[in-house]
């Protein structure tokens, strides 16, 4: 059997409607996670922000000390402005993370909702512009430029639940494929039968791990106290061990130059 019978075989309609139902059923759960991890930071940002902000304090308090311990070991002066200079540098990838956890919380807050009626709709265009030119489904579009920025614009639409972006570009999409002649083209996806299995791998993968598994958190109100008490505990443990490393510090002699 030639490649192209292969191909032809394997693109069968029971094959490809299985195809994109679980491309259509992952990309769901994808949201669905997306939205799982929202709804965790609205209810744990605030203490998720203050745990991590203090650990962060830790960790450089702690490199402080080290640098400090191994100038004295080699029995050198602490320079304020080299410590302040190595600090700076060790913790740069921690600032960014902590920052970026901060604006997170920050853009949660602000968010705003939509209707359930709001994201029927949202769901229903992306799936009619996901069955026109979602990049799996349609290989044979890659190559267009324009495509691939109709596509990437669909997806932080769904992503950001934008439902008026979402009808401009379904638009702009039926527009566009009427015009070069290219949609309701035959479809032809090699070894789709691996593609489906690395797929329903995928969604087994986005089910079984967080932010997925946050739902299950979120549902019950006893787990949400219990979470939120941890977390307390947290923060009061840590700002507890920063004040004694503030004390080690202290024992230091770190030369300044105020002049």
């Amino acid at each position: 059997m030639s490649t192209a019978e292969i191909i032809k075989t394997e693109n069968s309609g029971d094959s490809l409607a299985r195809y994109e139902e679980v491309l259509l059923r992952r990309d769901s759960l994808r949201k669905k996670a997306e939205q799982y991890q929202i709804s965790y930071f609205r209810v744990f940002g605030d203490l998720l922000v203050d745990s991590f902000t203090i650990r962060v304090e830790c960790i450089k308090k702690k490199k402080i000390i080290a640098y400090c311990q191994m100038h004295v070991n080699q029995g050198k002066p602490i320079n304020g402005a080299s410590l302040d200079h190595f600090i700076e540098r060790e913790m740069a990838e921690y600032k960014e993370d902590l920052d970026a956890m901060i604006r997170h919380n920050k853009a949660v807050k602000e968010g705003g909702t939509i209707s359930e009626y709001d994201m029927f709709k949202l769901k229903k265009l992306y799936h009619g512009l996901a069955k026109l030119i979602h990049p799996d489904l349609h290989p044979d579009l890659e190559s267009d430029p324009q495509i691939r920025e109709y596509w990437e614009n669909i997806v932080l639409a769904y992503e950001h639940n934008q439902l008026s972006e979402m009808e401009e570009l379904d638009f702009q999409v039926r527009k566009y494929l009427e015009g070069k002649g290219i949609a309701g083209t035959e479809i032809s996806i090699p070894d789709i039968s691996s593609k489906i299995k690395n797929v329903e791998d995928e969604i087994e993968r986005i089910t079984s791990t967080e932010p997925y598994l946050y739902r299950l958190l979120l549902e019950d109100e006893e787990a949400v106290t219990a979470k939120k008490e941890e977390l307390r505990s947290e923060i009061d443990s840590y700002t507890a061990y920063s004040k004694q490393l503030d004390e080690v510090i202290g024992q230091f002699r770190i030369e300044r130059n105020y002049s």
